[in-house]
């Protein structure tokens, strides 16, 4: 679980780069510090995973070794 300070902190640097993004409106790129970049969900991994796709039910291609 996070830190209560924590999560303040990266709530309001969350903020601030908000702000800034909505300052520049495209103009510039905006540095973020990863933690907050992580925290306001960049870094976030959404892609289906090889047990998600045999849950589903869908064929799954495997690949062919190559014959030297």
């Amino acid at each position: 679980m996070m830190n209560v300070n924590l999560k303040a902190e990266l709530e309001a640097a969350a903020a601030a780069v908000l702000r800034q993004a909505e300052e520049a409106d495209g103009a510039y790129g905006i540095p973020v510090d990863p933690d907050v970049a992580d925290f306001m969900g960049a870094f976030r991994e959404d892609a289906l995973s090889l047990s998600d796709v045999m849950e589903a039910g869908a064929p799954v291609e495997q690949e062919e070794a190559a014959d030297d």
